[in-house]
């Protein structure tokens, strides 16, 4: 039997840092990861467009915004945060 390796490819929206997330499981780790650069959470959202479970391509992804700043987003999968003294 072969050994199945998965990796989650995202880009940041802060810093635009591409981040690589081997061995990722969206089942067992979902659909929101941090960035290895900046260490804001990010949505992964390219795994969620081509997840089984998301065959149109639904996405209602939003942000909160406060002072121009991006403070909260939040999608059917999830709510990610970001503080502003990272």
């Amino acid at each position: 039997m072969n050994e199945v390796i998965t990796e989650a490819v995202e880009v940041c929206p802060f810093c635009e840092c591409e981040n690589v997330f081997e061995n990722w499981d969206v089942k067992k780790q979902g659909y929101i990861a941090k960035c290895w650069q900046c260490g804001h959470e990010i949505m992964l959202c390219d795994e969620c467009l081509h997840a089984d479970d998301n065959a149109g391509g639904y996405c209602d992804w939003h942000g909160i915004y406060c002072k121009g700043e991006c403070k909260e987003g939040r999608c059917f999968r999830g709510v990610t945060k970001h503080g502003t003294s990272r």
